[in-house]
């Protein structure tokens, strides 16, 4: 192949790997060669085998997944209204008896319902200062996209529907996931220190830690912006938090990292406004991003100094990513990670101790159990709406029989081996 064909063979190969948001390294690793050998491919300078050379070709002919998926992960709406059953079912589309009522509420309000623990409604009699305040966890952001699916609807209609109401949102965090690693959170900590980042913010805080006993790290955290800040980023690597949170292992994290963009009082406000008028939600996050903070390769005052080559990546290849509607609402997460990496290994175990002694200690131990009062709520939630319900349950089934065909192949590998 001469000179110029392998140059235009590169940049076809540089071009479609970006279109992608893949880093070199990640196409590199997935067709089995360096990184720096895919580097001086997309250049020209090398050539590859043509056994290689297919296995790219095949690689950027697959359909397009998503490596970054943008989301609406939390919000604080604050309506000076003392309405809140008609708010309740105007904004959130549900009927009050969805919701469990509880018997405590803040100081200054009267009552407070929730629904799956992801959902939280205060409300207050008399006073409209106070008036109705509804707060939506990263699980309560997931199920309301779900809904507003379902409706046909999305976030820019949903944020429109609010303001029609006179709320006031006093936090929204807008945040970006990382599935493949695309950045590393350390290196970007490394450049804050050295000087080697240009930002609006006045303030950086960093955090680490190690569990001893197990001698794991916690992973590492990048705050930009005070605590008290209006507008306050947070970069985190997600796959170590879920290790220590729920026991999940660093491989089978799906987010390897996590970017919030953190918003309060009048700044979430005035973001609420335009988001309401966006029709690219993704490229409002990226803008976001970009405006506030980059990342260079020495001192950004230095002549010479060049914007972080995967930082700028990282930047310019916003295309494929999509506000995220279609992430599965996750009703009983908790209970079913707790089941599969913490108690799994015992019901075998006691699933074992049956069939050897024809026992039933599993039913028997399954009906000593007592649902409490919330798992009572979710499990009514699941019958009244069968339907909303089946892609979750559907989604768990998957997971499950992904986690079974795994381990039958670990199983038939370590047999070869021996």
């Amino acid at each position: 192949m001469n000179q110029v064909n392998q140059h235009d063979l590169g940049e076809s190969i540089r071009v479609s790997r970006e279109e992608r948001g893949w880093t070199q390294r990640y196409l590199a690793e997935k067709v089995g060669i360096s990184r720096s050998l895919l580097s001086k491919v997309e250049k020209g300078t090398r050539q590859l085998s043509a056994e290689k050379l297919n296995l790219i070709l095949d690689s950027l002919q697959e359909e397009i997944v998503p490596v970054n998926r943008v989301l609406i992960d939390y919000l604080t709406i604050h309506f000076f209204s003392n309405q809140h059953l008609k708010l309740i079912e105007a904004i959130i589309g549900m009927p009050i008896e969805r919701f469990e009522e509880l018997d405590y509420a803040p100081k200054g309000y009267i009552g407070q319902y929730v629904w799956n623990q992801v959902i939280t409604i205060r409300y207050s009699i008399d006073d409209t200062v106070k008036g109705t305040v509804m707060e939506f966890s990263g699980q309560g952001c997931k199920h309301l996209a779900m809904r507003l699916k379902t409706a046909k609807s999305n976030w820019q209609e949903f944020f429109r529907k609010v303001l029609d109401y006179q709320g006031n949102f006093t936090r929204i965090d807008f945040t970006l996931d990382d599935f493949v690693g695309s950045l590393s959170i350390p290196e970007l900590k490394r450049k804050v220190t050295l000087g080697h980042v240009w930002t609006t913010f006045q303030v950086s805080e960093s955090h680490g830690g190690t569990d001893i006993i197990n001698n794991e790290s916690n992973g590492e955290t990048l705050y930009l912006g005070s605590k008290k800040s209006q507008c306050r980023f947070c970069f985190y690597q997600k796959d170590y938090e879920q290790r220590k949170r729920r026991g999940i292992p660093l491989e089978e994290a799906e987010v390897k990292n996590r970017f919030e963009l953190r918003y309060r009082k009048e700044k979430a406000q005035s973001l609420a406004k335009i988001i309401s008028k966006t029709h690219d939600l993704t490229k409002l996050f990226f803008e976001l991003l970009n405006g506030a903070i980059c990342f260079y390769d020495r001192d950004p005052n230095d002549p010479g100094a060049k914007v972080d080559a995967k930082w700028a990546a990282f930047i310019g290849n916003h295309g494929a990513i999509t506000i995220s509607l279609e992430t599965i609402p996750q009703s009983f997460e908790k209970s079913m990670n707790w089941l599969i990496h913490s108690v799994s290994p015992t019901l075998e175990f006691i699933q074992e101790v049956d069939n050897h002694f024809d026992s039933n200690l599993i039913n028997e131990i399954i009906s000593c159990g007592e649902l409490s009062s919330r798992q009572q709520k979710i499990l009514e939630n699941l019958i009244a709406e069968p339907d909303y319900y089946q892609e979750e349950v559907e989604f768990y089934i998957q997971c499950l029989q992904n986690m079974k065909a795994e381990k039958i192949h670990k199983k038939s590998k370590a047999q070869l081996t021996h």
